[in-house]
């Protein structure tokens, strides 16, 4: 829906996910506690610009030549540049005015703060970071939240809450793979935490896969381990959770809810408690396991308690 000048817009809902095209001048409002936001900013076509506002009036556009500058506003500057296929993210808290200069337009994504820390284990949320919407997991993320705008009028609500899923999945995977382009990790310490990530993959059903047992397996101390891990975000034994909760839900949903039950899932990947499952499960994903299910398949799931 179009952002008018002077006004908010209003946000077609993606489950989480909210998106709405911004043609026009546009005042963002922080969200209200609890209700804090993350906003991404999507320029596409060209020019978007994003100043301060001020005192509740927005200020005129002036759609200068890109500054191509990264990182909050400095002290006393009004406005910022955001060149085409690039994103903006911010913590939402900033009130803030958007101005496309034509041929350009926004894109505004906006979804709750802890979805998204639950979800990236712990990463930072950094206002003002410029990202690359361009190439690879960015381009994908970002023409896919493109067509969620353009053809949410299509759409009925119960389609739309099952593509969020998807297009939060998306934005997760993009924002994992910014946080650690921007870590400069070395050429060792990059092949160091590939091979590792990949042996968590390979046994992530290994009931005794832990910190001491990846670190015995490389020939690093535990310490050291938790050194490579650290541009990640989050802790080794949290990223193997992550995983683990990640690679559950998409075997559920492949079988569909159907065939046999949640807990033989998640005890073959090293949940043996169905408490401790179900709220892990839920923190992740924001819902119990068999509502998630029962959402996505429109079956009701075998439960063994």
């Amino acid at each position: 829906m179009d952002g008018h000048a002077g006004v908010e817009p209003v946000l077609w809902r993606y489950g989480v996910v909210e998106v709405a095209w911004l043609e026009h001048g546009t005042w963002l409002t922080p969200a209200r506690a609890p209700e804090q936001a993350v906003g991404l900013l999507l320029a596409y076509g060209g020019t978007v610009q994003v100043g301060l506002e001020d005192q509740g009036r927005a200020p005129a556009p002036v759609c200068a030549a890109p500054r191509g500058r990264e990182g909050p506003f400095a002290h006393g500057e009004r406005f910022r540049d955001l060149v085409g296929d690039s994103g903006w993210l911010w913590d939402g808290r900033a009130p803030l005015v958007v101005w496309p200069c034509p041929p350009g337009r926004g894109l505004l994504v906006r979804l709750p703060v802890e979805v998204l820390a639950a979800r990236l284990g712990g990463v930072a949320v950094h206002h003002g970071l410029v990202l690359r919407a361009d190439q690879g997991s960015g381009a994908v993320c970002a023409q896919m939240l493109a067509a969620l705008a353009a053809q949410a009028p299509l759409l009925s609500p119960a389609q739309r809450q099952a593509l969020g899923d998807s297009a939060l999945d998306t934005l997760v995977v993009w924002l994992r793979g910014e946080h650690l382009a921007r870590a400069h990790l070395s050429p060792r310490h990059s092949e160091q935490l590939a091979a590792i990530c990949d042996y968590i993959e390979c046994y992530l059903d290994d009931d005794q896969l832990c910190p001491r047992t990846l670190a015995n397996r490389f020939g690093i101390s535990v310490r050291y381990l938790h050194r490579l891990f650290a541009p990640t975000g989050t802790s080794v034994a949290r990223w193997i959770a992550i995983r683990r909760l990640e690679t559950i839900r998409g075997e559920l949903l492949q079988r569909g809810g159907s065939r046999g039950t949640i807990r033989d899932v998640a005890t073959r990947w090293g949940f043996h408690d169905m408490a401790h499952f179900s709220r892990a499960f839920r923190q992740h994903f924001g819902e119990p396991p068999w509502s998630y299910l029962r959402r996505r398949t429109g079956r009701v799931p075998h439960v063994e308690l």
